[in-house]
């Protein structure tokens, strides 16, 4: 209870305070009046009354603080007080405020942008029922899995969803290309997803004659129809089929990925073998069914993958899907992201060490220059633990401006981060910086102003009184602090120098990678997607006919050298793909049908991008739909399937197709499907064939193609009559932008430039604060050397010998630190091994590069402080002491 009454007092003080001090004051001076009336008695004088009546009231002042102890929180008021102190102290040494705030915001709002992306995507539960329960089956399967897994499977229940395939949506207003996802009816109930209103799929809504629904995303309802609730119900057209809108994903989902607009039934129709038998293989996601482990879901999917292999209606390699495994449904959505992640993490987290250091630092030089004040409080009665929480504060406010700086650049180091990681990361758009993040960087910021801040703080609290007051120049520093800042510093360079060589071998990898010849010449081509609706190609001399006119037209117009069409352009993110047979290599159990990389072009092609004729000759304009098939493969292609020979002169064809392709031509090799990668693994060839005889598996013409024209005049008004040209030629069928092949070539190495610049600033940030402690450690170690330096010169050494003796403290301690970085850089670049192109992570010249470069810095900090060194006045300064 009087606990109670004392907070309760406390508080009314708080609220109370003048009034109570004036009352504390009335009656103080009521008392030293009562004792003067009592030693006038005595017939002393007025002055010696007063102050004998001082002296039996004791310390007046000392009294009145113990009451305002008592009354109030004095622990809350000297930590306002501390920090005003604080505040004030920093307004006062704007720059050194400015650098250490600096420092701190970039670690800080870097580390701040990385944990919201680490959160979102490797910790955050994904946003659905039971999310540990769901799996994915590594793979890729036809749409003939989907029921056979689904009766098979005891483990799990089991869904099919596709990556997404390119649609037109029209009829309600101009024809637009979206993508949209196939699915299964019950890839909802298996996700533990629900629309946001109408519904989702049912059982039958697989089957031909049932599958004319679909679901919108939130994103396409809003933009498309303006997010009208009565969209349920309406029909639209979907490749010039009419389907029912049945329902609308709630804002955010985003499976399989960020850039799927809608969904539609996977239609099951076994008297469609291409449909179901492929060849588009998708992947299958999974629940975990009650009581079922994932070890026991992943010795069943190797039992169900054999079985099935034995179902295809044409032979199937005796490996295929063999190590076809559940994993877990996050762990696979992350993918390839979760190293970019791991390594930008620790990069920040690098970044933030630097910033830390650099301010322990620069907090221990300036607790030098306030020794003397130190020393005068301590004179005044400080105690010790008084002067280290002031200090501490200091580091914890500093610390505090630090986060909220950095949480405002955190944001801008977000959008920066989420470059790096594909677009179509599940979430990626709606990943913020929120408020437990925000409290986690003040956390951290505020643990670090502790932690960076005791060192300096015990420092300046362990002082000798009569020297310091005696003279601010103490003729020499404690070993241990000393010693300590030149470990700070060095561990800053090597940091410093584990990033820096990363930046280069990134750097290096870009250059390279410019320098790589991709197999084509991108000239002065500007391009047009057109996406036709495939039922306008049923005939396949529609489609022909439509793309001949446009090459026609194109041509016609001024400034055009050459016009082509294809059907995928190198580098432009897609790689169609066809199975083939290879004329004296047949199909069998151990060596099926190769997928080749599949291109559909026009006879000016081949010229158009200079890709270099090896043997034989390019396609011709007489090579059209009713003359001999021909075809044209790849350099690597020839020499893999006719080793020693040539390949003029042979057969091959798409599998599904009757009639043989005279290959007439081979061709270098062209970089198709990234800038540092011909071909994925999978893939072990590439074919082109002339627009008129290529089509579908089915036979059928191939609607969306690419239309190509060479002109030295990209201007925006050629730019403008080349869509009106396509436009009007196909009225309903949607026109892509139109933008130069070269734009679409650099943007395919826009990950890897993005992750280089990331890194380059990082090393660039920390070869500046680096340079930064440098000078600080060596402006500090001549601060408190002025002595020893004035007498060094008294007795005759030379200000170069005063020069070099400050070069080599600094260059020492900055050698330390490279040599401790080069082995740790060793160790860590190890894990950029997958970022990398055509450099070894150890590489010899990065190493070196980076290690003078720092040298060089070092030796930039060094030259003011050296100099300052050099000018020191020997009489002043021994008169000083």
């Amino acid at each position: 209870m009087t606990r109670v009454v004392r907070l309760r007092n406390r508080i009314l003080f708080f609220w109370r305070r003048n009034r109570l001090a004036a009352d504390l004051d009335s009656e103080l001076a009521f008392h030293l009046e009562l004792k003067q009336d009592e030693n006038r008695r005595t017939g002393l004088g007025k002055r010696d009354v007063l102050a004998l009546s001082r002296r039996q009231m004791g310390n007046i002042t000392l009294a009145c603080e113990q009451c305002r102890d008592s009354w109030s929180f004095m622990r809350l008021e000297v930590f306002w007080q501390d920090l005003r102190y604080a505040s004030r102290a920093f307004r006062r040494t704007p720059v050194f405020t400015g650098i250490a705030v600096l420092s701190l915001a970039l670690g800080l709002g870097g580390n701040a942008a990385m944990f919201s992306l680490v959160n979102a995507l490797l910790i955050r539960p994904l946003p659905y029922h039971q999310p540990d329960r769901l799996v994915r089956i590594t793979g890729t399967y036809p749409r003939a899995a989907i029921p056979f897994f689904q009766n098979h499977s005891r483990t799990m229940d089991v869904a099919y969803v596709s990556t997404g395939l390119p649609f037109n949506l029209s009829g309600q207003g101009p024809a637009i290309r979206v993508r949209g996802s196939l699915a299964s009816p019950n890839f909802l109930a298996v996700l533990g997803a629900g629309v946001a209103f109408g519904r989702g799929f049912q059982g039958t809504e697989e089957s031909p004659a049932r599958d004319a629904v679909v679901i919108l995303s939130h994103a396409l309802w809003k933009a498309r129809f303006g997010g009208d609730p009565s969209i349920v119900g309406r029909m639209i057209a979907l490749d010039g089929r009419n389907r029912e809108v049945i329902g609308v994903m709630p804002a955010g989902f985003s499976y399989p990925s960020a850039d799927v607009d809608l969904w539609i039934p996977a239609r099951l129709d076994p008297r469609i073998p291409l449909e179901f038998w492929g060849p588009d293989f998708m992947p299958l996601i999974a629940r975990l069914r009650a009581g079922a482990s994932l070890a026991a879901a992943q010795a069943e999917t190797h039992e169900i993958a054999n079985q099935f292999r034995g179902t295809f209606p044409f032979p199937m390699a005796r490996d295929w899907n063999a190590t076809s495994t559940p994993v877990p449904l996050q762990d696979d959505l992350v993918g390839d992201i979760r190293g970019k992640l791991i390594i930008l993490l620790a990069s920040v987290g690098i970044v933030l060490l630097i910033g830390c250091a650099n301010v322990a630092s620069l907090l221990l030089s300036r607790a030098t220059t306030r020794r003397k004040e130190m020393a005068l409080r301590a004179a005044l009665g400080a105690g010790r633990a008084r002067i280290v929480r002031q200090l501490i504060t200091e580091g914890a406010l500093l610390a505090f401006a630090g986060a909220a700086a950095g949480l405002g650049l955190g944001v801008s180091v977000l959008s920066i981060f989420k470059s790096v990681l594909p677009g179509v990361t599940p979430g990626l758009a709606q990943i913020a910086i929120d408020l437990r993040i925000a409290g986690a960087a003040v956390g951290l910021a505020i643990i670090a102003g502790v932690a960076f801040g005791f060192a300096p703080a015990l420092s300046a609290s362990q002082v000798d009184l009569n020297e310091t007051i005696k003279t601010g120049s103490p003729r020499s520093a404690s070993g241990l602090w000393v010693l300590l800042r030149k470990c700070i510093i060095g561990g800053e360079v090597a940091l410093t120098m584990i990033l820096a060589v990363s930046a280069g071998l990134l750097l290096k990898s870009l250059y390279l990678l410019s320098q790589t010849n991709p197999g084509f010449d991108a000239g002065a081509a500007v391009t047009a997607r057109m996406s036709p609706d495939p039922s306008s190609c049923a005939r396949r001399e529609a489609c022909v006919a439509l793309y001949d006119r446009l090459i026609a037209r194109v041509h016609a117009m001024g400034g055009v050298e050459s016009v082509a069409v294809a059907n995928a352009l190198p580098l432009d993110g897609s790689l169609p793909t066809i199975p083939v047979e290879i004329e004296g290599h047949p199909k069998t159990v151990e060596h099926p049908a190769p997928v080749f990389a599949y291109s559909a072009v026009t006879d000016q092609y081949f010229r158009m991008l200079r890709i270099p004729l090896v043997a034989g000759r390019y396609f011709a304009r007489a090579d059209g739909a009713n003359a001999a098939g021909v075809a044209i493969i790849s350099a690597s292609t020839a020499r893999r399937y006719w080793p020693g020979e040539s390949a003029i002169g042979k057969h091959i064809k798409p599998s599904a197709w009757e009639h043989w392709s005279t290959i007439v031509g081979v061709v270098g090799d062209v970089r198709q499907y990234r800038p540092g990668q011909a071909l994925p693994d999978w893939v072990p060839g590439s074919i082109y064939l002339p627009y008129a005889q290529a089509g579908t598996l089915d036979g059928r013409a191939l609607p969306a193609m690419t239309l190509m024209a060479d002109t030295h005049s990209d201007t925006v008004q050629f730019r403008k009559a080349l869509r009106e040209v396509a436009e009007a030629e196909a009225p309903n069928a949607p026109v892509g932008q139109v933008r130069r092949l070269d734009e679409i070539v650099a943007e395919a190495s826009g990950d890897f430039r993005s992750i280089m610049r990331v890194f380059l600033s990082f090393a660039v940030t920390a070869v500046v604060l680096a340079a930064i402690g440098i000078y600080g450690l060596m402006s500090y170690w001549v601060s408190q050397r002025t002595y020893e330096i004035g007498l060094r010169v008294a007795m005759g050494a030379s200000r170069g010998r005063i020069a070099w003796m400050i070069f080599g403290q600094g260059l020492g301690v900055a050698s330390y630190g490279i040599l401790a970085g080069v082995a740790g850089a060793w160790l860590a670049t190890r894990f950029l091994g997958s970022l990398l192109f055509g450099v070894a992570p150890t590489d010899t010249a990065t190493f070196v590069s980076a290690a003078v470069l720092i040298a060089g810095v070092a030796c930039l900090a060094v030259s003011l402080p050296a100099w300052r060194a050099t000018r020191i006045d020997p009489i002043r300064t021994l008169r000083a002491d």
